[in-house]
């Protein structure tokens, strides 16, 4: 099966993916109870201005129909039976309250019996003796009424649309009351508290905004050292530690930055002071491995004329290259050393590392090739791109079978330049990729297991990656993506200390 080992910066990096944003927390915690409060106070106010409308219209209303009450109470009223809608009394008391209406600017005044029968209609809406239909929905109104007190029903809507009230007022005939006034008028100063409404709203929508954009603000107060400080984290973490971290603010997010600076001092001290061991490690070990070099090579010539010598001689020699092999790559892996970028041509990288390996992979019975796709010039550390390819090239050779194919090549891939190598091998065991590129991991008996760590280390200082796929019994492929020129930004800060 193959396996493809690609870079995920929510993984390498080993952070989480936050999704829960402090300034959405923010905005939550004030908006959501400032939404409630205002929404609150709104609809306190606005139930306030119109039950207080409503109260002043039923005062006005029946304020009107106890007028009407005084000019009706007239003991023939209850005389009215249907057909004296001609008659002279009747036509005088219907023009009064037709004018009463017309100068209080209601919509009916109507007169009716303790049966709800009409008496007199303004309008002529109902004839005498035929019940009012609307007053069903009033009764609880109309007992206060006829036990002697003027009512107001409750506010309702027409088919118009608009709210209406009817005020009621009872008509005494010898001291008992016989008869009841209706007057009905429409809300008119109701579109007043429509205005009410919008303008509630307006003002609850202005505040709710002003709350958020305060908000996003004092967010963006907060989160911004903080994005700054997580930012400086990650530099530190990468190995860039020469530069200071300037506290922005007084509060508990300046004494995190001043922490931070203290951590990022100490640890450039404890960098200083690893270089400087690692110095020491240089002298005080290369010495006495090159002292041990040239005595087993004097050794060799003065016992020219022993074969069974020379063999432990040859085997000495060759533990002493690996031991000085082995803190070569550790130097180079655990120094901090910037790149240094030039005008070079990825083929002649190519053909400078097949040259160096074509030996080796004679002897091994592999062929060696170079395929070329035009990639043109770039300006890469061209001493550590080749060790890089080196590094991929000789693996390649020794996971090879004889008659197999290892191949290297090069060629233009979005926008930068992708250096490749892969075999016929024997691939790499699925337990081992994941920890292919930790340093000090081999799955060779003599291996430093630096070579995959500092390639991935070089190719990253580059700003570019390294990947690889892998099929068990088939074969490997690792390829380098690389930019065409490392910024300066790329060459000094990308080198992460280990």
């Amino acid at each position: 099966m193959t396996t493809d080992h690609r870079q995920d910066p929510s993984t390498v990096s080993g952070r989480p993916a936050f999704r829960r944003r402090l300034w959405v927390r923010l905005l939550s915690a004030y908006l959501l109870p400032t939404a409630v409060i205002v929404a609150g106070i709104g609809f306190i106010a606005y139930r306030a201005a119109r039950l207080s409308l409503e109260e002043q219209l039923g005062q006005e209303l029946t304020a009107i129909a106890r007028q009407a009450a005084d000019l009706a109470a007239r003991p023939w009223i209850l005389e009215l039976a249907p057909g004296d809608e001609g008659s002279r009394t009747f036509r005088n008391l219907q023009q009064k309250l037709k004018r009463l209406r017309e100068v209080s600017g209601t919509s009916v005044i109507f007169l009716f019996d303790e049966k709800e029968r009409a008496l007199v209609d303004s309008e002529s809406r109902v004839a005498i003796g035929q019940a009012v239909p609307w007053l069903a929905a009033d009764r609880a109104e109309l007992a206060a009424v006829f036990a002697g007190e003027p009512r107001a029903s409750p506010l309702f809507w027409a088919n118009d649309g608009l709210p209406y009230m009817t005020g009621f007022a009872p008509v005494r005939l010898d001291g008992q009351v016989r008869a009841a006034v209706g007057v009905e008028g429409s809300a008119r100063f109701f579109a007043g508290l429509v205005e009410l409404r919008r303008t509630l709203l307006l003002a609850a929508a202005s505040a709710l905004l002003l709350v958020a954009l305060v908000t996003v603000l004092v967010s963006r107060r907060i989160t911004g050292p903080l994005r700054r400080l997580s930012r400086a984290a990650r530099a530190i973490g990468a190995g860039e530690l020469h530069q200071e971290i300037v506290p922005e603010t007084g509060d508990e997010i300046g004494l995190l930055a001043a922490t931070l600076n203290d951590m990022r001092r100490s640890l450039e001290a404890r960098d200083r002071q690893l270089q400087m061991m690692l110095s020491g490690i240089a002298h005080e070990v290369r010495n006495p491995l090159g002292g041990m070099e040239l005595f087993a090579g004097l050794l060799r010539e003065e016992l020219a004329d022993h074969p069974h010598a020379q063999s432990h001689l040859a085997r000495i020699t060759t533990e002493l290259q690996y031991l000085a092999r082995v803190v070569t790559d550790f130097l180079d892996f655990a120094r901090k050393k910037p790149l240094t970028p030039e005008a070079t041509d990825p083929r002649t990288l190519l053909e400078e590392v097949a040259a160096l390996c074509r030996p080796a992979a004679e002897k091994a019975g592999v062929s060696l090739e170079i395929e070329n796709r035009a990639a043109g010039p770039v300006r890469w550390d061209a001493e550590r791109i080749r060790r890089v390819i080196l590094n991929l090239a000789q693996n390649a050779i020794q996971a090879s079978s004889t008659g197999q194919r290892v191949v290297l090549s090069a060629g233009e891939v979005d926008g930068g330049v992708r250096l490749e190598v892969r075999d016929q091998g024997r691939g790499i065991p699925p337990e081992a990729k994941s920890r292919i590129f930790e340093p000090f991991f081999t799955t060779r008996q003599q291996g430093t297991g630096l070579g995959l760590a500092l390639a991935h280390k070089i190719v990253s200082a580059h700003g570019g990656r390294l990947e690889f796929e892998s099929t068990l019994g088939q074969g490997t492929r690792f390829w380098a993506w690389l930019p065409r020129e490392a910024s300066g930004a790329e060459r000094e800060d990308a080198w992460p200390a280990s």
